[in-house]
């Protein structure tokens, strides 16, 4: 073989080998050193709502109530009749909310979720007692009409405690509440959060209890 292609092959050779050897060392010290980039999905950034605390009036419910109460009476098994007295008025429930001086709330895209406190009546109810009806009538030998109507007008506040709590009127007041709670906190995000007054731009209240609603669902 000439002596000018032997040299050839043998640079060739060494080429080789000094590629293969460089390859490793890179391999081997510098890819080990290189960065992996890595990031995780969050499921919602949490922020802290400031307040004064204290309490936050959230609805009110004013039903017409009516209120009735009967004495029945007999002596020596001969009825003496039936008073009944009985006390229409407008009542007006007022339900609060207790405010913490930090109300957690979760942003997750254009939805923020806040966790209210329970929602409570403020007693006592308010009577209007300008627009309150009374009746009363004796029984055919009673003569107890007015005693048994004043009885009457004593155990309304005791009894306005119990319907504060009725579940129909509990749930007129939760409904009404949750837009008030919603305002109240869309207000502090628009100042302090760049949330935007958009239809896409959502807050979910929920009290205890509750769920959050699925996707698509409607956020109350």
């Amino acid at each position: 073989m000439p002596l000018n292609a032997r040299i050839t092959g043998g640079a060739l050779l060494l080429a080789c080998a000094v590629g293969l050897s460089g390859w490793l060392i890179y391999e081997r010290f510098v890819g080990s050193w290189s960065a992996t980039e890595t990031s995780v999905a969050a499921s919602g950034i949490p922020v802290v709502m400031r307040s004064a605390g204290g309490l936050l009036e959230i609805a009110t419910v004013t039903v017409y109530e009516r209120f009735k109460r009967t004495d029945t009476k007999e002596f020596w098994g001969i009825p003496l009749g039936t008073t009944v007295s009985i006390i229409q008025v407008p009542v007006t429930y007022r339900y609060h909310i207790e405010m913490a001086k930090e109300w957690p709330i979760l942003i997750n895209g254009k939805t923020a979720v806040v966790r209210a406190a329970e929602v409570k009546p403020s007693l006592p109810a308010a009577i209007d007692t300008a627009k309150m009806e009374k009746y009363s009538q004796n029984g055919w030998a009673r003569f107890n009409k007015d005693e048994n109507l004043e009885l009457l007008e004593r155990s309304i506040s005791p009894e306005l405690q119990t319907r504060a709590n009725n579940a129909a009127i509990r749930q007129l007041a939760v409904d009404a509440g949750r837009q008030t709670v919603r305002e109240f906190v869309t207000s502090w995000l628009l100042k302090e959060q760049g949330w935007k007054r958009d239809p896409e731009f959502k807050v979910v209240v929920l009290f205890p209890g509750e769920q959050q609603p699925r996707s698509g669902q409607d956020p109350g």
